[in-house]
């Protein structure tokens, strides 16, 4: 009984030792070789696959998103180009009509002017003074218009004491420097030509306001020359009487006609100042 409980009795590490050493008449432990196992070479193989997937999913991913980003780009842009060719388009097209109705009245200003004028006699001048006024932008053509009416009434015929001559009354000593600068030969019956009458005037009429800036100064020298307006600012009584008149005549005018077309259809152009013109004489090319 004692025999059986020592065999159930666990050994000591000294007492395994010495059962060991007894076992072993030399005293030499058996050596013990240790293994580790190792994963095999395709677990390995499919690791590094998952890896490479992932990383072309992650590259993948990006070009996507860069070439939406591109796409998204590429829409705006043609959507921007898109509204700026309708706005163009829109601009042109209120432009035309805001053009032609200006023409129309200032043909209807014209006419009731001039009754022995035609309808199409009065589109052409107006059409002419429209053109002039688009060279030159410093010259409204409403202003122009202004004169017109005051100088002539429109008659392309039309003949002044002074020998003042067309549409715009232009005499033939400041008729030969216009033509001069406008690289035409003179013969004074280019005055009565209302083409040639209408440019010379708004040449002369974008000279004078490099010259002044000033209306009532550019009016006073249309009208009688560079003495009457260094009269006109010294307010010397020198000044001639017809264009004492003439001056508050053709500004009273204007400034009905902006009103007019002001307050009914909104087609006064806005005059410009053309630098181009700036500190130009008469007579230079």
């Amino acid at each position: 009984m004692i025999r059986n409980e020592e065999a159930r009795k666990p050994l000591s590490f000294n007492e395994r030792r010495s059962r060991s050493t007894a076992d072993d008449p030399g005293g030499h432990a058996e050596p013990r070789t240790i293994v580790i196992r190792q994963g095999s070479g395709w677990q390995s193989l499919a690791v590094l696959f998952l890896c490479l997937l992932l990383a072309a999913a992650v590259l993948l991913g990006h070009w996507v998103v860069r070439d939406f980003d591109r796409k998204n780009q590429e829409t705006a842009a043609a959507m921007a180009r898109a509204e700026r060719k309708m706005q163009q388009l829109e601009s042109g097209f209120t432009f035309e009509a805001r053009r032609r109705q200006l023409l129309l009245g200032m043909r209807n200003h014209i006419l009731k002017a001039n009754p022995r004028v035609s309808l199409a006699e009065a589109y052409r001048y107006a059409e002419l003074a429209l053109a002039a006024s688009e060279k030159y932008p410093a010259v409204d053509p409403l202003f122009l218009l202004a004169i017109g009416l005051v100088e002539s009434g429109f008659d392309p015929q039309a003949r002044s004491r002074a020998d003042a001559r067309g549409l715009y009354q232009i005499r033939p000593s400041t008729g030969r420097l216009l033509a001069r600068s406008l690289g035409w030969s003179y013969d004074d019956s280019i005055l009565f030509d209302p083409e040639k009458n209408t440019q010379a005037a708004a040449l002369y009429l974008d000279v004078l306001f490099s010259t002044y800036k000033d209306p009532q100064l550019v009016l006073a020298e249309y009208n009688g020359g560079p003495l009457n307006a260094g009269y006109l600012r010294a307010g010397a009584g020198a000044l001639a009487s017809e264009t004492r008149s003439y001056v508050p005549r053709v500004l009273e005018l204007y400034q009905r006609l902006k009103q007019e077309f002001e307050a009914g259809t909104a087609l006064l152009a806005e005059a410009r100042e053309d630098p181009e013109r700036r500190g130009k004489t008469l007579g230079a090319p």
